[in-house]
């Protein structure tokens, strides 16, 4: 009997002990992760729901971590799936955090998992990502990939230095007669280039933290040498950068990566969490080397097949028509045909085309946030980079890629001055056409001034251009905002000023080392200091769950956007004699189109084509057609004419890589 009541008790304190286990969640944000507590993370979420999860490990790192992707909806096929990466430079550590917390809000809503298969990669760059908790912190975005980038016999010899022991590597300033560098007299801790036209003359030289540790003159040229995974996709691939790696794809990861996205074409949206920010700023163009498929001109021999004139420039569209009007008949002539035959080059800008579902859901977003009281009067996100994953996915997937930038440091909102005027550019937002043009030229010329616009905006000029509708005050006050402002004369950069303000605000003015002098042993007496890795991308834990509570579901509303391409209905029309004309039409029930303009130019995704399949001989067509584009919400109809003695039925089928199979059978003449 005691011998059973000791076991009863004993089982009751485990059961007492195991109470706290049960009673937390699968997973919080309170804090950031460690490389192998994602690892654990991911572990965890898989095993919550064995059925429709799978987690799959893609690399190793050079360092020996593993980089996985954890797919939600392995129980689902034939149906458009949705990869999403986070933090491919390794120093964003709120997007590994993101990406976790979105496959969480996938896993506890099936509304957003019954028809789209996701595909969720937290780390792809584990041993940069290990920085932010390692002793010395410098911001860390490379992997353990073996780099000797000064080229001699030894590697890593000479990286960054804690001269000061702070375990933080920040910069160190030194006077020196050819410096470029003097002490702000607006804030003594910032630096700022010597204006010469003003008779400045610099005083001080900046290196980063550190001494010539192999004694070659250099200093802190061959640290940790390896592989930033953040820019070693192939388009834009910058070779002149060794942290780039010798060619794309060359570490692991990335090879991966990129392996893993092209034996699934399934995949037909890309969002990443990093850096950028597509959702908020619309990807940029302006990058000079690429295809203008706006400004074409038609070398001789084209010019004279088509009856263009070689000196003229044409639209693509332009050339389109050209092209239909001498060869095409009923065949579709895409961009990417006539790229490849005029050999315009690469792409390097988004297409306009995209560029209009950019930039609407660039301000869906902000209406979003608003409705969430959501500042965002922030610096902007990083524009991408060359050579990252979110410009690879559209330029050379070409497929819809969406990047959030979950947190950048807020602007400090300047207070008015005398003179400076009454109406702030959110009380103008606000106006109507008729309400701003009635303030008067007086009024509208302070405003203009007082937000740093340009020249060429004049009162009289916005006044005559709202009036014939050419764009309204909201338009005028979103094009304003976007404009780099000019630095006003003797002020720190709005950069400088918002981040002092968030060192100040929120990290107890430890977001900035001090300078302290330390003695150096080629310069003598220098001083270290300066803004902390991890000040202008990482906010602290106690935030980290609320941006991702307000952000992370704007992906889902994002993802209801994606293309669904199904039968919608035909038509059959007897003509005799044992002809008919059948007619299918295919719709897009979806808001994007399939392709996007971008993947219509390269031929990439796979295209969709229809099949016949019956005993019928076609007079007319082809029993395998391929659809083309076809727009977002929009019926395309195909024709046949197809003989036949018998009334037989006809299988048909939208057959794609992407959307799977349907199929609907046709009976002919019955």
């Amino acid at each position: 009997m005691m011998k059973k009541l000791r076991y009863f008790c004993i089982a009751c304190c485990l059961w007492i002990l195991g109470m706290p286990l049960f009673a937390q969640p699968l997973i919080s944000f309170d804090k950031y992760h460690t490389t192998t507590e994602i690892q654990q993370m991911l572990k965890k979420l898989q095993q919550s729901e064995p059925a429709k999860t799978q987690l799959h490990t893609i690399a190793t790192s050079p360092g020996g971590t593993p980089v996985s992707v954890l797919e939600i909806g392995k129980n689902l096929e034939d149906v458009p799936a949705i990869f999403v990466g986070a933090n491919f430079e390794g120093n964003v550590p709120i997007s590994s955090e993101g990406a976790l917390a979105f496959a969480k809000m996938l896993l506890d809503s099936a509304k957003y998992t019954e028809k789209i298969k996701w595909y969720i990669m937290p780390l792809p760059n584990p041993d940069a990502a290990k920085g932010y908790f390692e002793g010395i912190k410098f911001g860390r975005s490379v992997n353990d990939f073996e780099v000797n980038n000064d080229m001699d016999d030894v590697s890593n010899e000479d990286g960054p230095d804690d001269l000061n022991g702070d375990g933080i590597i920040t910069q160190m300033r030194y006077k020196d007669l050819e410096g470029s560098f003097v002490i702000s007299d607006k804030d003594s801790r910032i630096m700022t280039k010597a204006d010469k036209e003003k008779g400045e003359r610099g005083e001080y030289k900046i290196l980063e933290e550190g001494i010539d540790n192999d004694e070659d003159g250099k200093y802190n040229e061959d640290g940790i040498g390896g592989i930033n995974i953040g820019i070693s996709f192939p388009h834009l691939f910058p070779f002149e950068k060794k942290e780039a790696g010798k060619w794309a794809g060359q570490s692991p990861e990335s090879y991966e990566i990129m392996r893993f996205i092209f034996d699934r074409p399934n995949i037909a949206m890309v969002y990443t969490l990093g850096s950028s920010g597509f959702c908020i700023v619309p990807p940029k163009g302006g990058r000079k080397g690429g295809a203008n498929l706006s400004n074409i001109k038609i070398p001789g021999r084209y010019a004279r097949m088509l009856n263009a004139d070689p000196q003229k420039s044409y639209t693509m569209d332009e050339v389109i028509a050209l092209v239909k009007e001498n060869f095409g008949g009923e065949m579709e002539i895409t961009p990417s045909m006539i790229a490849g035959m005029l050999g315009l080059g690469a792409a390097v800008n988004p297409l306009d085309e995209d560029l209009k579902f950019y930039t609407k859901f660039s301000e869906d977003y902000k209406e979003y946030l608003k409705e969430k009281n959501f500042d965002t009067e922030r610096l902007d996100p990083t524009p991408a980079k060359d050579g990252s994953f979110e410009l690879w996915a559209y330029y050379h997937l070409g497929v819809p890629s969406f990047s959030m930038n979950l947190f950048t440091v807020p602007k400090v909102k300047e207070e008015k001055k005398a003179g400076e005027g009454d109406l702030s550019l959110d009380d103008v937002e606000k106006m109507s056409t008729e309400e701003f043009t009635a303030l008067g030229e007086e009024k509208i010329d302070a405003f203009l001034k007082a937000n740093n616009a340009p020249d060429r905006f004049s009162a009289k000029g916005i006044s005559e251009m709202m009036s014939s509708g050419k764009f309204t005050p909201k338009q005028m006050v979103e094009m304003m905002k976007k404009m780099p402002k000019p630095k006003k004369e003797g002020e720190l950069s709005e950069k400088d000023k918002a981040l002092l303000a968030w060192s100040d605000s929120e990290w107890d003015g430890e977001g900035f080392v001090a300078w302290q002098s330390v003695k150096h042993p080629e310069f003598g007496e220098v001083e270290v200091g300066g803004f902390v890795p991890y000040l202008e991308s990482t906010p602290n834990p106690e935030a980290i769950d609320s941006l991702l509570q307000i952000q992370l579901p704007w992906l889902l509303q994002l993802s209801e956007k994606i293309p669904s391409v199904l039968f919608a209905d035909e038509k059959i029309t007897d003509l005799g004699g044992g002809v008919y004309k059948l007619e299918i039409y295919i719709e897009n029930k979806g808001y994007l189109s399939y392709p996007i303009a971008m993947g219509e130019r390269n031929s990439q995704p796979a295209p969709i084509v229809i099949t016949l399949d019956g005993e019928v001989d076609f007079l007319e067509g082809i029993s395998r057609t391929p659809l083309g584009s076809i727009g977002g919400n929009q019926v395309k109809k195909l024709t046949w004419l197809i003989k036949t003695d018998k009334k037989p039925t006809i299988t048909a089928k939208i057959e794609s890589a992407v959307f799977g199979t349907d199929v609907k059978q046709i009976k002919i003449g019955g």
